[in-house]
């Protein structure tokens, strides 16, 4: 009797088994041809936001690469963080902002725009800078209009008040070509950026003139 039980037990254990082999058929099917494709997601284009080889800017286009500079110029001219060392490296005359502004740009942001973000980081003040609409030049004109939008916090660590936003135009007289800067020497230029250097002052663009509007 015992025996009998174990070999009905068997068939049963069998059964099962070829049940869920094709069980796992019909799901499967092996003859289609499965593949998985990974992806990086690539949040940005900057070096270090990116898992791979940074976009080159013949990649980026002409077009583009002039957008992320003056971006980065408006950033570098109006954001204010509570941080008076942050401020204080920007008034620097090796400093992004100066190493992309004629001698007369960076002399007008210092003694103006300069000196009010360094009273409104002392203040703990915090101001972040966006570029609206696209950058444009009108036909026979010397100037880039760069549309842009102030979102200043002035009270730190106090959420009931709300930031207070303003927008403004700058007129830009900008030399710009694709490429680097002229007359680098390229072994400075790689400790530069291996240093950690800002790379936005080794592309050839320069503000030579700013008309507030």
């Amino acid at each position: 009797m015992k025996k009998l039980v174990m070999f009905l037990l068997g068939l049963i254990i069998l059964g099962m088994a070829g049940v869920a082999i094709y069980l796992t058929g019909v799901i499967y099917d092996a003859g289609v041809n499965q593949n998985v494709v990974p992806y990086f997601f690539q949040p940005n284009n900057l070096s270090e936001r990116r898992p791979g080889v940074p976009l080159s800017p013949e990649y980026l286009g002409d077009a583009q690469l002039l957008d992320m500079l003056v971006k980065k110029y408006i950033t570098e001219y109006f954001s204010v963080s509570p941080d008076v060392e942050n401020v204080a490296r920007r008034t620097r005359s090796d400093s992004p902002l100066a190493l992309m502004s004629a001698e007369s740009v960076f002399d007008e942001w210092s003694a103006n725009t300069g000196q009010e973000i360094q009273k409104m980081a002392s203040d703990g003040e915090m101001r972040i800078v966006r570029v609206i609409d696209k950058i444009y030049q009108p036909s026979g004109s010397q100037y880039w209009v760069v549309n842009y939008e102030l979102t200043t916090w002035e009270r730190p660590n106090d959420f009931r008040i709300a930031p207070v936003v303003t927008r403004g135009t700058m007129y830009m007289n900008i030399i710009y070509k694709m490429g680097m800067r002229e007359g680098v020497d390229v072994e400075t230029l790689h400790k530069y950026l291996e240093q950690g250097g800002d790379p936005s002052p080794v592309f050839y663009f320069r503000v030579n003139q700013i008309i507030q509007g």
